[in-house]
């Protein structure tokens, strides 16, 4: 038997659940990450990273109110179906032609206008940004594209779920930022969680060529993962969660309540930088 890699198996009349768990592929949830942690999870020995409340609930419900009153749009539902509303562009919905589409910097202005008119002088993504610089001790900046700064702070609210699906920029749209990337994460802080539902599942499984057989749309059918490890993370309100989005991951659907969060992913470059983008 490995180290790092046993079986539970577990019987209940005449069926029988056999789940491969890996105990280096676990949540680490602490009030102060460190660099080491964010490291850890590049190399794959976390499946996530959890700050507990690391934004106030009296903020979060601050902004909620304020939210109310943006307009909202959703991803190109050409590309993501069923709808996923969302405040602010994503570098997805624009790529054209190994470039980003001109209307793109149009969209991300105007975010940036409109961001700044709901948070004021109390901008939750500064305070998130400042945590991110402290733990990885180094520059943290927003990515960029042709040395234009791309958008960082998306606004996601997500009631369906989500498919399970990849997210990695060096694969999907190669040559278009300006760094290259050795890691990616997602990132999210939650601002509003449902009373049921909206849990983040992560499964210790890349994509490969073969994978593509059981593409349904956007995203993957989840037996493509069967029998993999993976966790399931339930955040509470003002919950931070990264995560390695180069892994397949979804997200299940709500039964009760909001699930919105402020997201960017974050990209460890060759030079060891951290860069941001939406």
């Amino acid at each position: 038997m490995s180290n790092t890699l046993h079986d539970a198996t577990l019987v209940a009349e005449n069926t029988e659940v056999i789940q491969q768990i890996d105990p280096l592929f676990d949540v680490l949830s602490k009030d102060a990450p460190e660099r080491s942690d964010l490291v850890r999870l590049a190399a794959g020995t976390l499946a996530a990273v959890r700050i507990p409340h690391h934004l106030p609930a009296d903020r979060c419900a601050e902004l909620m109110t304020a939210l109310d009153a943006a307009e909202f749009d959703t991803y190109d539902e050409r590309r993501i179906f069923p709808p996923v509303t969302k405040f602010g562009p994503a570098v997805f919905d624009y790529y054209l032609d190994d470039t980003i589409r001109p209307e793109y910097w149009d969209h991300a202005a105007q975010s940036r206008a409109t961001w700044k008119k709901i948070v004021g002088d109390h901008d939750p993504l500064d305070a998130l940004v400042g945590e991110l610089r402290r733990i990885w001790q180094g520059p943290v900046e927003p990515a960029t594209v042709g040395g234009r700064e791309l958008f960082v702070g998306m606004v996601r609210e997500l009631t369906g779920g989500a498919r399970m699906h990849f997210d990695e920029l060096m694969r999907e749209f190669p040559g278009v930022m300006d760094q290259e990337l050795v890691a990616q994460f997602g990132f999210n802080c939650y601002v509003s969680v449902p009373e049921e539902g909206g849990e983040l599942v992560v499964y210790r499984r890349r994509w490969k060529p073969s994978d593509e057989q059981a593409r349904i749309g956007y995203g993957w059918s989840e037996k493509v993962a069967d029998g993999e490890p993976r966790v399931l993370v339930k955040p509470s309100v003002g919950d931070s969660v990264w995560f390695d989005s180069r892994n397949y991951h979804a997200i299940n659907p709500n039964t009760a309540g909001r699930r919105l969060s402020l997201a960017f992913f974050c990209g460890v470059t060759t030079e060891n930088k951290l860069v941001l983008w939406s």
